[in-house]
């Protein structure tokens, strides 16, 4: 019997029909392009399995080393788990409740009675020690219910759609439930860090259960929490863009919409989640400011039906279709229709094909766990062209920063995006897909499988952990960064490799973490830089770094070249120098550290109480002045009138570089954004104890030198 049994809704399987109409009798059944199917194309290479999902009997079944077993549900039962508990209910709810969620206590029986139907199949034939892997929102009670039928196995579920903040998550009446099926599993993965972190938070606030970095403790098990970030099958668009009678295609399509300087498209699942709407009014707001030739201009929606016997989505459909119809009336000439609108399933070369027609992609989502379309219109781009315009609140936006990233909901930030997209030089379009590119053909859909499955079956979940073991740094991905395209390495200065002492003038580096910068400097396509709160010319002075390690200053404000602030900042940052000398004066052991942009309040040195009311006292003065920003750090409020965070600056850093991967280390609050902008193959590690969006965490500076000491010799063995 096969070790690896595969947990989906549907079975991945389409009918053949006879002489290959629908409208003919089924006569067998095919592997369905795509979707798990691709990722997971490698594994049954290699190994037998079984898809087990919801279906009626099927006959004549066979598909290699993938078995198929299927689960028989009551219609009615069908019915109010998936489209009533499913998608009525977790749908939206998970999607930020862009519409409201509907709960009915009849519906969730059945999701339960479902849910045990799936656990019941998989426990009567899984053999003993068998790997299940359980994937979506249909399923997340299945880990919990076949852990109690079946302790022996290695359980491990991915959610393939967001999960809610925790705060949202709390409204779900259910929410225990949830929580504990889905903590039945070994290993449970998202798409991204803050899904993952989303998801412990409300197992702390649901459930009590503490959290420690790469695993969380659950009757005596542990359970790993991670991101895996799924990609597609790049090789297999980009070979089928290369076919000749698909580049002809393309060619063909842009003739039959008459030649237009610039093609438009976007391609969604016709959801309320896919932003079609919004999308479609900056579209026209374009069109009507005439910032694009509406003669020259089209745009193509492809709206794939779905879920159409549920009343928000017929409502979307309708307002959508409303939509195309006022603005095509509006701004159709008798020569050309802007918007072509088609609510049709393409095939899959004819969906490359129109990619390649296509100048600006636009997915715009709302909300989304990946949106893989914008990685297969990236991979289907052989020849660097192209632009593409993403929503910031899709998975996918973490790994292709490199796109003209978009708030879904600000129809003139689209609109902007649009316009950029389509002006931009070719030279920058062609470098933001090469970037692109080369992240899509690293993180692939059989790169996702084998990871994710490695992790689960070696215990190795903190190779993606959100919550790890505090001492062990030997959970800490270092061969995954050692094996990186481009590494960029960006250390925080005080706290992070110097230890933090009561006269900031007298911090020195640890030497050891000097000498192992140096180290990694050295190393082919390997870039190190220092990200600090310190005025630039403070941080050269006090950490002498050596040349080749780039220096950053004041938060990013400052980027190896000293900040110069405008005239009317400058007086603004003599106001709050002013206001702050006054209350500091009033305070024994406070003082305050001029930057070029910005003034830091110092309280190290004061009794514990009158430091925190100085603070509180800057806070509620100076630091309400309209263009001041307040950052707290330990025992330190910084008053900054230029809005640089060391975000920006390692975002910079990373296009500067174009590093395919960030280690970032730091230990102060104002190191969280860094963290928290992380995404893909990138690591956050925080220096010592507090809450932090890192991953993963040390102890100290002298840890922070002996880990960069060994990744230094990691990357040193790699052919880079």
């Amino acid at each position: 019997m096969p070790e690896l049994i595969v947990v989906a809704n549907r079975l991945p399987v389409e009918p053949v029909y006879l002489d290959g109409d629908p409208d003919q009798e089924i006569t067998g059944w095919r592997l369905a392009p795509g979707g798990l199917v691709s990722a997971l194309e490698s594994v049954f290479r290699t190994e037998e399995a079984i898809w087990v999902g919801a279906g009626s009997e099927l006959l004549d079944v066979d598909h290699g080393n993938l078995h198929l077993e299927t689960v028989s549900v009551d219609a009615r039962d069908m019915h109010d788990y998936y489209e009533g508990f499913s998608n009525s209910a977790i749908w939206p709810l998970y999607h930020d409740a862009v519409v409201t969620p509907v709960y009915h206590r009849h519906q969730f029986r059945a999701y339960e009675r479902v849910n045990k139907a799936f656990a019941s199949r998989v426990a009567e034939i899984a053999q003993p020690n068998a790997t299940v892997w359980v994937h979506d929102y249909q399923l997340q009670l299945v880990p919990g219910m076949l852990r109690e039928m079946r302790p022996d196995l290695s359980i491990g579920f991915f959610l393939h759609i967001p999960f809610p903040p925790s705060a949202l998550f709390a409204q779900l009446p259910w929410r225990r439930q949830i929580l504990e099926g889905l903590l039945g599993a070994d290993l449970i993965g998202f798409h991204t860090h803050d899904d993952a972190r989303q998801f412990v938070y409300s197992c702390e606030r649901s459930l009590g259960i503490a959290a420690y970095e790469g695993t969380m403790r659950v009757n005596n098990r542990r359970v790993g929490v991670g991101a895996f970030p799924i990609g597609i099958d790049a090789e297999g668009f980009s070979a089928t863009a290369a076919e000749p009678h698909v580049l002809e295609r393309a060619r063909q399509l842009r003739a039959e919409m008459g030649s237009p300087t610039t093609v438009l498209l976007g391609v969604d699942r016709l959801d309320y989640t896919k932003g079609i709407d919004i999308r479609l009014k900056a579209f026209a707001e374009v069109l009507q400011d005439e910032r694009l030739d509406p003669a020259t201009t089209i745009f193509v929606q492809v709206a794939v039906p779905s879920r159409e016997n549920i009343s928000q989505y017929q409502q979307i459909r309708d307002d959508i279709e409303m939509l195309v119809g006022r603005f095509n009336g509006s701004l159709a000439t008798f020569g050309a229709t802007p918007i072509h609108y088609l609510r049709r399933v393409l095939e899959r070369e004819e969906l490359i094909a129109l990619y390649l027609a296509t100048d600006i992609m636009l997915v715009t989502p709302l909300r989304d766990g990946m949106n893989l379309v914008a990685k297969e219109y990236v991979a289907s781009r052989n020849d660097d062209t192209g632009a593409l315009v993403l929503s910031e609140f899709t998975g996918a936006a973490r790994e292709l920063a490199q796109a003209w990233l978009v708030n879904p909901y600000d129809t003139s930030g689209v609109s902007e995006a649009i316009v950029a997209a389509a002006q931009a030089p070719d030279d920058e379009r062609e470098r933001r897909m090469r970037a692109m590119r080369s992240t899509v053909f690293t993180t692939t859909a059989q790169a996702w499988a084998r990871e994710f499955l490695t992790a689960l079956r070696t215990g190795v979940a903190s190779a993606h952990a959100t919550v790890a073991d505090d001492r062990d740094q030997a959970r800490i991905p270092l061969e995954q960064l050692a094996s990186s395209r481009h590494l960029l390495v960006c250390v925080d200065y005080d706290g992070t490799i110097s230890n933090i002492v009561t006269d900031p003038d007298a911090a020195r580096p640890v030497p050891e973490a000097v000498e192992a910068l140096e180290m990694l400097r050295d190393l082919p396509n390997t870039s190190v830089a220092v990200v600090s709160g310190r005025a630039l010319d403070n941080l050269r002075t006090v950490s002498a770094m050596p040349d080749g390690i780039h220096l950053v200053g004041s938060h990013g404000a400052e980027v190896d070249v000293p900040l110069e602030l405008d005239p009317s900042q400058r007086r603004l940052l003599d106001q709050c120098t002013a206001a702050a000398s006054e209350l500091v004066a009033q305070v024994p052991g406070a003082f305050i550290e001029t930057k070029p942009g910005s003034i830091a309040i110092h309280v190290r040195q004061c009794e514990p109480k009158a430091g925190a009311n100085l603070i509180r006292h800057i806070v509620m003065g100076p630091g309400r002045y309209p263009g001041v920003l307040g950052r707290h750090g330990k025992e330190v409020i910084e008053l900054s009138v230029a809005h640089a965070q060391k975000a920006d600056a390692v975002r910079s850093l990373r296009q500067r570089f174009d590093a395919s991967t960030v280690l970032f280390v730091g230990d102060d609050l104002t190191d969280e954004s860094v963290f928290a902008d992380l995404s893909g193959q990138d690591v956050g590690i925080k220096v010592g104890s507090g809450e932090s969006a890192a991953l993963w965490r040390v102890e100290s500076p002298q840890d922070v030198a002996l880990l960069l000491h060994r990744l230094a010799q990691e990357r040193s063995t790699f052919n880079l």
